[in-house]
């Protein structure tokens, strides 16, 4: 999860009236299937949340797309989406540094977990050793010929 935070500036003169928070979180999905990626969540000042934001693979990269929905004509329509260039630049930028720090993460996790395994499979082969389940051969006797 990452903090951030917008600048909020006056339509007419530029300047700068505020601030906005937006908390992120976001999701690389385990096994791709299509273009999706993952996805995301966004809080904005603590008050306002939108989840199902997709981070999806196009032709030019990675891109954000907003929470959607289908109408009665079977046409899709954003249910949120930022109304200014800065906004929706603020929140895709965020969501996407959240997202290379999330896969970021998940490799270091797959990675280290390859390693424990592979230590726990070294650690259980010495502990074994190679003449494992052997039972050993008794040389005290020598085979001399038929008894009598």
């Amino acid at each position: 999860m990452g903090n951030y935070t917008l600048d909020k500036t006056d339509k007419e003169t530029g300047e700068i009236t505020g601030t906005m928070n937006l908390e992120v979180r976001a999701y690389p999905v385990d096994e791709p299937k299509g273009n999706t990626k993952g996805f995301a969540s966004v809080t904005i000042d603590d008050t306002f949340g939108a989840h199902g934001i997709k981070i999806v693979e196009g032709k030019n990269g990675l891109f954000v797309s907003m929470p959607q929905t289908k109408d009665t004509k079977g046409e899709y329509r954003d249910i949120f989406h930022p109304v200014t260039t800065e906004g929706r630049e603020a929140i895709r930028d965020a969501v996407l540094t959240e997202f290379s720090v999330a896969l970021e993460e998940k490799v270091a996790q797959k990675e280290s977990t390859v390693q424990q395994l592979q230590d726990s499979a070294r650690a259980a082969k010495e502990k074994t050793g190679p003449s494992a389940g052997k039972e050993p051969k008794d040389k005290t006797r020598k085979n001399t010929g038929p008894e009598l």
